[in-house]
Formats: structure tokens, C-alpha cells, sequence
């Protein structure tokens, strides 16, 4: 998954935030600050990037529009964001991997096995401090 800029994160949350799969129009009507040419050529970006799909042809009153709908869940895409944040230069590892791991520990992701797993890394790694 790649990165996002933050013009296609506000649309990706406007998408998001509209819940089914959408046109033009009705992203603008959600968030009026956009400008539709450069929403347009956002949204074939994120088509490009996988994030979008186009989902159908929707009729307008005088026209027919693409309906975008999501590829990447929010959630998803969160969680890439926290891996992002591991590689920026003024983040450090250990901040972006604790970041990570409270956000992944938040959502329903994981299992018992994970968080076992998890200790089982820390225990070895205090035990070899020793």
C-alpha cells in the first residue's frame, strides 16, 4: 500500500466518512472545500494507487458519473499509516513501533495467539538483559 498525500487522505476520508460507493457530487456536497477538477484527478490517482474501484455508473440529472467505493478499509489504512510513521526521519523506532502495536492492540485484529506471541519477544528479550 502506498502512502498517501494528504489532498488524497481528506478525500479517502470524505469516501470513508459517506459509507457506500459515491460520485463526484456527493463528495463535494460532504466536503464543499473541494474543488471538483481537483477532485477528479485525485480520484484517479487513488484508483491507480488501489485504493479506489469504481463501483458503477451512476445517472446524474445530466450525465452519467463514476461511483467510487473503497478498496482499503479506514482501519487498514490506519494501520499502514502507523508503519509509515516507523520510516519518517523525525518520528524514532521506538515511538512509531509503540504507536503501532497500541493501535493494533486497539482494534479487533488480533488474538489470544498474537499477544502470546508478543510476550513471549519481551520475556526474551529481559531475559537477555540478565
Amino acid at each position: 500500500m502506498l502512502p498517501l498525500f494528504p489532498k488524497e487522505e481528506e478525500i479517502m476520508y470524505a469516501i470513508w466518512d459517506i459509507g457506500h460507493p459515491c460520485i463526484i457530487s456527493e463528495i463535494l456536497k460532504h466536503d464543499p472545500s473541494q474543488k471538483r477538477n481537483t477532485l477528479a484527478k485525485v480520484l484517479v490517482l487513488l484508483e491507480k494507487k488501489k485504493y479506489l474501484k469504481v463501483d458503477s455508473l451512476v445517472k446524474t440529472a445530466t450525465r452519467y458519473g463514476r461511483a467510487y467505493a473503497p478498496i482499503v478499509s479506514k482501519e487498514e489504512y490506519e494501520h499502514q499509516k502507523n508503519l509509515f510513521s516507523l520510516v519518517e526521519k523525525d518520528t524514532s523506532v521506538q515511538k512509531g513501533v509503540l504507536s503501532f502495536v497500541s493501535t493494533l492492540v486497539s482494534s479487533d485484529s488480533i488474538d489470544e495467539a498474537f499477544i502470546d506471541e508478543m510476550k513471549k519477544i519481551i520475556d526474551t528479550y529481559e531475559n537477555e538483559e540478565d
